[in-house]
């Protein structure tokens, strides 16, 4: 998941000024550019108060980054992996050397 892209598109499509969102936040704006660049990680606090400010909820702001990351890859379990299964099938085939 690409939260700090997801942050950033959500930023851009409130009208929100990186300026803005520092000035709400008290965050620098070398932060958040590390941030929107998914070089760092924010914490849950931080998230929290980054999503308030873009006047969303950190479980729409997550529920974006996945339907995002889900666009970006939407066969990934439906794909033949090389050797032929899909990863579904390695779960099962899995599952049964567990249980076995």
């Amino acid at each position: 998941m690409n939260i700090g892209k997801t942050l950033r598109s959500v930023r851009i499509k409130n009208g929100i000024s990186k300026n803005e969102l520092c000035a709400k936040t008290g965050l620098n704006k070398g932060y958040v550019y590390r941030l929107e660049n998914d070089l760092i990680s924010p914490t849950v606090v931080t998230l929290e108060k980054i999503a308030g400010a873009l006047g969303e909820t950190l479980s729409n702001i997550v529920q974006i980054a996945e339907n995002e990351n889900t666009a970006l890859y939407p066969d990934i379990e439906a794909s033949p992996a090389p050797w032929g299964k899909t990863a579904e099938d390695h779960r099962d085939d899995t599952d049964k050397n567990i249980t076995s």
